[in-house]
């Protein structure tokens, strides 16, 4: 049997399962278990325990708990609410404001999780804050959406974590390589924000008369300033070559328990629950990755990257037409599969491509992420889409929430263009690491 007949087994077999509503952890062990012993007989099934061990015993995966660890820590803490109401205090008077604000506070426990707590956090705080004020629903409900999901591309990212551990490429350069797309990911939605608000001011809603003293505005930056210094601390450390981003991961989550301290909020009950969730995310991730890197392995065994390099070597296209063609299947993927899933599954196979056709493996990681953060907003079947809809408010429809992600969409996809034709972007500070 060929390698193109495993492919349709693989894939077929796969696609199916979900259908069948079938986890995709168990979907992907069963159908690389069905495989691996048409390919190899009983002797394959060695590769299912070295697999494991070989995951299991990564060091690289070990800034995943951290990393999620000190989100956890800061969220418990409060911080959200912290971080919500210093920054009313400073920009309330700004129309649009609660749109933006919801926007800086996922960025910032972005920059301090390595996942997506903002988005639980603002669909919960701010959405209903901004339909009491009369907000265009579209609007606070985009808002949330695209600010929450920036986790995926702003460091400490996870998707940049497993990226780096299953291709081999730099985890630290691939976070300073993430690090101005998704900063101008922000920037974008921000100024949409600004200028849609001063155009159509009706969009805002009423106008809420708050004053506060100086001294209010300025004793509340205390809230914004240690998630900040533990947030420069992790990713300069990782920039000047101080820590491994493991290291900088535990040094993190290390700060995140002084900071829960400082807030007073060092209980039993915020120990528990961050450790709780903590443990959920990362067996969740880890039971992904496992999985998904032992399909990936047995495609591997099956000659599918031997295959598909001689089939791209031989074609006589654009290159650039290749790199689009990949980010259409990931696009498309990212709409029924998870994340992590995707990226053990295609980027073992898609990153030597890339490298072949001549192309920065930075460079590819980053758009790998941007093209996941764009499947998250898709109609009808993106992630954000329905934990939105378990989120929002009753009487928003879920066709209101296809609407609200299409402004934001069509940044997103702004977004990757960019850094797609100026590499620059995403390869600068790179360069610049220690």
């Amino acid at each position: 049997m060929g390698t193109g007949a495993y492919t349709i087994i693989l894939f077929g077999g796969l696609l199916l399962m979900l259908f069948l509503g079938i986890n995709i952890f168990t979907a992907l062990g069963f159908v690389g278990i069905v495989v691996i012993l048409m390919v190899r007989g009983l002797n394959g099934l060695v590769m299912v325990g070295t697999t494991t061990y070989s995951v299991v015993t990564d060091i690289t995966f070990m800034a995943i708990p951290f990393f999620v660890l000190m989100g956890n820590l800061l969220v418990h803490s409060g911080i959200s609410d912290r971080l919500f109401t210093a920054l009313n205090r400073w920009l309330h008077k700004l129309k649009g404001s609660l749109a933006v604000i919801s926007m800086l506070v996922c960025i910032v426990l972005a920059m301090c999780s390595g996942f997506t707590p903002g988005f639980v956090t603002m669909a919960l705080i701010a959405v209903p804050a901004m339909l009491q004020r009369n907000y265009n629903k579209h609007l606070a409900i985009g808002s949330v959406m695209a600010g929450g999901i920036l986790g995926d591309v702003i460091p400490p990212s996870l998707m940049l974590i497993v990226i780096g551990s299953v291709t081999r490429v730099s985890i630290g350069k691939l976070f300073m390589g993430a690090f101005i797309p998704g900063f101008l990911c922000a920037g974008v939605y921000i100024s949409y924000i600004l200028i849609r608000c001063y155009l159509q001011p009706e969009m805002a809603g009423s106008v809420v008369e708050e004053k506060y003293t100086w001294h209010e505005r300025w004793e509340s930056l205390r809230e914004v300033i240690l998630p900040l210094l533990l947030v420069i601390a992790v990713l300069g450390a990782i920039l000047f070559g101080i820590a491994t981003p493991s290291e900088a991961a535990a040094v993190g989550a290390f700060g995140a328990m002084l900071c829960c301290l400082l807030y007073r909020k060092f209980t039993y009950e915020v120990i528990s629950e961050s450790c709780k969730e903590t443990l959920l995310i990362t067996g969740m991730a880890l039971w992904i990755i496992l999985t998904a890197t032992f399909f990936g392995q047995v495609y591997t065994s099956a000659g599918a990257q031997k295959m598909i390099l001689n089939i791209i070597g031989n074609l006589e296209v654009n290159r650039w037409l290749v790199i689009l063609a990949m980010q259409i299947i990931l696009f498309i993927l990212g709409m029924v599969l998870d994340d992590i899933a995707i990226i053990t599954i295609c980027a073992p196979i898609f990153m030597p491509i890339a490298v072949l056709l001549g192309f920065s493996p930075i460079w590819f990681g980053v758009l790998f992420v941007l093209n996941m953060q764009m499947a998250y907003m898709s109609p009808p079947f993106g992630w954000c889409l329905i934990m939105m809809k378990a989120l929002a408010p009753p009487e928003i429809k879920m066709e209101d929430i296809w609407v609200s992600s299409l402004p934001f969409l069509g940044m997103q996809a702004l977004v990757l263009l960019l850094v797609m034709f100026f590499p620059v972007l995403a390869l600068w500070l790179p360069e610049m690491m220690v």
